[in-house]
């Protein structure tokens, strides 16, 4: 294949999004093996996601990868081609947008505050709700509540507060429960006791886990109000 016909079959894959392989040989399909990078294209590193999300919403662009090797058993992007003009102008509008980007982002990270806020207090009053203590044992049932909301509410966490396939009530019974288990019970003694040679053994687990279990069952009895039925076994 001659020089022309290299350019000619360039161009006609612009409109392609590749994932170009960064290589000893040079640029590399799956593909299309060897490729050349168009001459008025450049390469935009990752890092600025508006300039990137821009470029790309322009339609022109190849993924630009670092392949797997033996010490890095997954691919990496290290960011894209796309034509020069087009990342200039992508480059000049976050210059020209990025006061007002910045004044959003603070908008939105006070909304999401608030919004946090909000659900917090939320599951502390569901906590509150489901442990139902008499009155005598109303300042242990806020702590507990309080410490419960903030672990089971860490955004990101994965922790149960955060799952969106229960109700409200379910989440703050299990996070109670979770809760009493690890702060008012020998759960965690129990836990460190085990042998280091005993790890991993399954049944030994389930014990400790049922007995805690039993045990937040007879915390919840001892410090409820007469009576009470809160269906959480």
């Amino acid at each position: 294949m001659d020089v022309s016909e290299v350019v000619s079959s360039t161009a006609a894959m612009t409109d392609l999004h590749l994932d170009v392989y960064d290589t000893r040989e040079g640029p590399w399909t799956p593909e299309h093996g060897d490729i050349e990078i168009p001459q008025d294209w450049e390469f935009l590193p990752t890092g600025d996601a508006f300039v990137t999300r821009t470029v790309k919403a322009a339609g022109r662009y190849w993924l630009s990868w670092q392949p797997r090797a033996r010490h890095r058993p997954h691919r990496r992007l290290l960011g894209l081609w796309a034509p020069a003009e087009v990342i200039r102008a992508a480059e000049e509008r976050a210059k020209d947008t990025a006061e007002k980007r910045a004044a959003a982002r603070t908008v939105n990270a006070r909304s999401r505050a608030r919004r946090e806020e909000r659900y917090e207090e939320q599951l502390r009053e569901a906590v509150l709700a489901f442990l139902d203590f008499a009155p005598e044992h109303a300042e242990l049932a806020g702590q507990i509540a309080r410490e419960t909301a903030v672990h089971a509410a860490v955004v990101g966490s994965g922790r149960v507060g955060r799952t969106q396939l229960l109700t409200l009530e379910e989440k703050a019974r299990l996070a109670a429960r979770a809760h009493i288990r690890h702060r008012h019970t020998r759960y965690e003694d129990e836990l460190s006791d085990v042998p280091f040679e005993s790890w991993g053994e399954d049944e030994l687990y389930r014990e400790i886990k049922g007995a805690a279990h039993a045990a937040v069952d007879d915390f919840l009895d001892n410090h409820r109000q007469s009576g009470s039925l809160q269906g959480d076994s």
